[in-house]
């Protein structure tokens, strides 16, 4: 039997083995995932078994610790959408993925940690306020998904949210147990905590303006000032963290009349441009037809 000696029987393609799997990898190719997109879907892996281990600390009686897991869910979640944005790895599945970390880590895990805490006390009332703020979180978590469906993946965000975000909800939440447990030791009565926390619930529920920090612009001569202010905040913390989170939460709340009152001169400023550019569409429209009838005449 005769062989050919054209394609000899050992004959293996050129080139090494990582070179040709690089050939045989091609672009789009579902079988691999770039890492640059997965790194947000990680932070978010991670806001969510923050939350989780919310509820475990919360279960024990260790309050502190379970604060701590959702301020740490509260950084992480808003870490991965700037992080998405900032590699353009943002996604129709990361941001369903982000609604259900954030509705763990702020919707749910807030509310076992204050039933655990104080609320329990009020037993059938104390189940039903908890299972409100978790409902309401869960309203306001939807809302915003499909408002996102409506928009480009990589859009701009604005300048206000609709509702009171889930995140700052939690923790204006938390801001009771926190103030138990920082310098001033002030226990608020239990009835107070649940009319605070049904509050919050219906401002999540709602449609009013709440400014939005991701859209802010900065103009340059605030920038030294926001460091300065950034540095006295970190100095809080590491002095007296639960005081200084609770007031820098409270401020938040404190802008809704800011944001309202802004809101409504933007939409006022948009109609009115509306209206101007109408009309001088109309009148550009109209203008030669008028002059070649009075011409006519």
């Amino acid at each position: 039997m005769v062989r050919s000696l054209d394609n000899p029987p050992d004959a293996r393609p050129s080139g090494s083995g990582r070179e040709r799997r690089r050939r045989r990898r091609k672009p789009g190719d579902p079988r691999y995932v770039s890492l640059r997109k997965l790194f947000p879907n990680l932070m978010t892996a991670a806001a969510l078994a923050s939350g989780v281990m919310s509820f475990h600390y919360a279960q024990q009686g260790r309050f502190d610790q379970a604060m701590l897991a959702i301020g740490l869910a509260f950084l992480l979640d808003g870490l991965d959408g700037r992080l998405a944005r900032l590699l353009k790895a943002s996604t129709r599945f990361g941001e369903k993925f982000d609604s259900i970390a954030d509705f763990t880590s702020f919707g749910f895990a807030p509310a076992f940690l204050l039933y655990q805490w104080h609320l329990k006390e009020l037993g059938l009332a104390g189940v039903g306020v908890v299972m409100l703020y978790a409902l309401c979180a869960a309203y306001r978590l939807v809302r915003f998904t499909k408002q996102a469906k409506r928009q480009p993946v990589n859009a701009r965000p604005g300048r206000f949210f609709q509702g009171l975000p889930a995140p700052a909800a939690a923790g204006l939440a938390l801001i009771p147990p926190m103030l138990e447990r920082s310098s001033l030791e002030w226990v608020a009565p239990t009835w107070a905590a649940a009319g605070w926390t049904l509050l919050l619930a219906f401002l999540m529920a709602s449609r009013i303006a709440m400014l939005s920090p991701k859209g802010w612009r900065i103009r340059a001569e605030w920038v030294i000032p926001l460091m300065l202010v950034a540095g006295a905040v970190t100095m809080g913390l590491l002095r007296d963290p639960w005081l200084t989170a609770s007031g820098v939460f409270a401020l938040y709340l404190l802008t809704l009349p800011v944001a309202v009152v802004w809101r409504r001169a933007e939409r006022h400023r948009i109609k009115t441009k509306q209206i101007a550019e109408a009309e001088q569409a109309g009148a550009g429209a109209g203008g030669p037809g008028t002059t070649g009838a009075a011409s006519g005449t």
